[in-house]
């Protein structure tokens, strides 16, 4: 997605748990690897849950269903150059065969314990709110400002 300044994104993302662990999608950007929730970006007219469910398709091609929403993170560059509004959803797996997109940044998916994530690079950092949400004690925080982080 091309950025320009003075534009918003909007990013929807899953919180898919699955037997203690976290599902994560890896993109590389040169030589860099970095993890997020999985999920993308919402196309107008399109709804928050629509997005959600065409982005995991897309990107992993399985089917989910999307509940109640954990907790939205307004990312925004230093020097206002982008700006990301995160907007993620705890999510269920429904169907399917869990397979890497097409897209050329994708570059691998897995599920993490709660051990591995405190020293992963996370984009947007919420690296202490997913260890929180796998410990079941939930997020502090809905809204969280301003977290960005340097590739």
């Amino acid at each position: 997605m091309i950025f320009n300044r003075g534009t918003l994104r909007i990013r929807v993302a899953a919180v898919l748990v699955r037997e203690g662990k976290i599902l994560l999608i890896a993109h590389k950007k040169g030589r860099n690897v970095y993890w997020l929730l999985p999920g993308g970006g919402v196309h107008f007219g399109e709804s928050l849950k629509q997005a959600l469910r065409r982005e995991i398709k897309e990107e992993l091609g399985i089917s989910i269903r999307v509940h109640d929403l954990v907790f939205i993170n307004d990312s925004i560059e230093p020097g206002n150059r982008r700006h990301i509004l995160h907007i993620c959803f705890n999510s269920t797996y429904e169907e399917g065969e869990y397979q890497l997109g097409r897209e050329r940044r994708l570059y691998t998916f897995r599920y993490f314990s709660e051990e591995e994530i405190a020293n992963l690079t996370i984009f947007p950092p919420v690296n202490r709110d997913i260890i929180s949400l796998l410990q079941g004690r939930g997020i502090e925080e809905i809204y969280q400002e301003k977290r960005w982080i340097p590739l």
